[in-house]
């Protein structure tokens, strides 16, 4: 035998007690998991471009619901996914100081747009979400609901154009074009109109960031999941031109309003503010009475919120309208109901939209529920754990730093729970024991995603001003559920989402 064969040899064994040990993780912990295959652990469909990262999840929750936890791989990292409800709850609220960071890579040298709320960990984390919190007051939201629904006024002509004909529209990227314009007001105070205007940089921005591409669906789960690859890979959070234009923007903004002494009651001005001083003075009108005194903020550090907001922002409400819209465009019944609903409201409002009468539609509201139960837009939560946690009624031991994926989207659609789940049902949402059910689209506990009175503001907005004088029906859409695009994070349908408008008759 030659030394090349011998030296191969001893490779491949060295190489197979490698595998096998780090393979064998969780079952050294006495946890159920599943078989992994070399090199990408329990995700090979996610890597080949096969599925989605949450759709990857789903399918481990279909395989796996019947036990509360089991282990898995993402490449050679172990991964335990969370199945059972309480025990997600538990992670995050009442035992979330074992698992208050998300674990994500953060570079704010390097990649300063990275260095978001979403992101951060620890102490950073816990500062700035204090600094953050008074964005999103009621009275802060009653201020900006007319930005919202003049934004909508111009949604509501460009519809008509296509109404007047019953013309079919592409209601997902009409509705991005929206929430990108409202999310430019209310938190850069830039009043742009990308809905008639293809070429608006905010939105080519936005369509970059969520293109449907494998290296954006790679980026995200690695800066997500595997965050020490992306430390040596130096994989940074955007593209390179995305960052300049943020960066950009958000420095014109800080600098023309400093200059010209311009005050308006958004995100801005209180970034602003922290960025100046390191104090959020805010007074009873903004409903705080109280100023904290922090560390000043950098440029980097501002621009970071105003990218995770407007990107989270307008993705998120887009999303949820489209998909809204098309299951109203399925079940006609409920969409009369909902129009009924926002007729009523209405007329007791003067005929006009307003703070409180968004407040009142609270079917509209349970429809936004359901959508957000069968489409959540982050379908799966990740925690890192931060110190060992036992699991209350067992006597295993999560270890500090292991990765935590909490199975939301699986959850959701799971029988045991919402019977017939993939049935828009919104009166789910009527029944008082839905609180008792798994349901957490914005997550939960401390790191509940802090726009989210915001984000259903902005939906109901949109949704109530089209709805008060467009009907909607299907067009195009054979298959009984829309097939979503497994190069991207969240749920993005292949062909768009067809529908017919019309105008409503009087």
């Amino acid at each position: 035998m030659s030394p090349l064969s011998i030296g191969l040899a001893l490779f491949c064994v060295v190489a197979f007690a490698f595998l096998n040990y780090v393979f064998g993780y969780w079952k050294r912990r006495g946890v159920r998991q599943l078989t992994p295959f070399f090199p990408f652990g329990n995700f090979t469909e996610v890597f080949l471009g096969k599925a989605s990262f949450p759709k990857g999840c789903e399918n481990i929750y279909e395989r796996s619901k019947q036990w509360r936890l089991v282990g898995g791989y993402i490449l050679l990292r172990p991964v335990l996914f969370v199945n059972d409800p309480q025990l997600t709850k538990d992670i995050m609220v009442r035992d979330f100081q074992h698992f208050h960071d998300r674990g994500p890579h953060v570079d704010e040298v390097n990649d300063p747009l990275s260095g978001h709320l979403f992101s951060l960990a620890g102490e950073k984390w816990k500062h700035l979400r204090a600094k953050l919190t008074p964005t999103f007051t009621s009275g802060k939201l009653k201020g900006m609901f007319q930005i919202l629904v003049d934004t909508g006024v111009v949604l509501q002509d460009y519809i008509q154009k296509h109404a007047d004909n019953e013309d079919v529209v592409e209601i997902r990227e009409i509705l991005a074009c929206y929430n990108t314009d409202s999310i430019a007001s209310v938190a850069f105070g830039i009043k742009i109109d990308s809905i008639n205007n293809v070429n608006e940089p905010f939105r080519q921005i936005g369509r970059k960031v969520f293109e449907p591409s494998f290296r954006n669906g790679m980026r995200f789960l690695i800066t997500f999941m595997v965050p020490k690859l992306n430390k040596y890979l130096k994989i940074k959070s955007v593209d390179d031109d995305v960052e300049r234009f943020i960066l950009d923007v958000v420095r014109e903004t800080l600098e023309y309003r400093e200059k010209n002494g311009v005050t308006r009651k958004d995100m801005m001005q209180l970034l602003l503010q922290l960025r100046n001083t390191g104090t959020v003075s805010i007074d009873e009108r903004w409903d705080v009475d109280t100023t904290s005194k922090y560390k000043n903020l950098s440029l980097e550090e501002v621009a970071a919120q105003a990218h995770v907001f407007f990107i989270a922002g307008f993705e998120t409400s887009s999303t949820t309208m489209s998909f809204c819209l098309y299951e109203l465009a399925k079940n006609p019944s409920i969409q009369r109901k909902v129009q009924e609903e926002v007729d009523s409201v209405m007329e007791c409002h003067g005929g006009k939209l307003t703070y409180e009468g968004i407040m009142e539609m609270r079917y509209l509201e349970c429809c936004i529920d359901e959508t957000l139960r069968k489409y959540p837009a982050v379908p799966v939560l990740n925690r890192e754990c931060t110190q060992d946690y036992k699991v209350p009624d067992s006597d295993f031991v999560i270890e500090k730093g292991t990765a935590v994926v909490l199975q939301i989207g699986g959850m959701q659609h799971d029988p045991q729970y919402y019977p017939d789940p993939m049935r828009f049902d919104p009166e789910r949402f009527r029944d008082p024991d839905v609180k008792n059910k798994p349901y957490a689209p914005f997550g939960d506990g401390p790191r509940i995603c802090i726009g989210m009175r915001m984000g259903k503001i902005q939906t109901k907005v949109g949704l109530s001003l089209l709805l008060s004088k467009f009907s909607f029906e299907l067009f195009g859409h054979e298959e009984p559920e829309l097939i979503m695009d497994t190069n991207n994070f969240v749920p993005m349908p292949v062909s768009g989402i067809n529908l017919k408008v019309s105008g409503r008759g009087w």
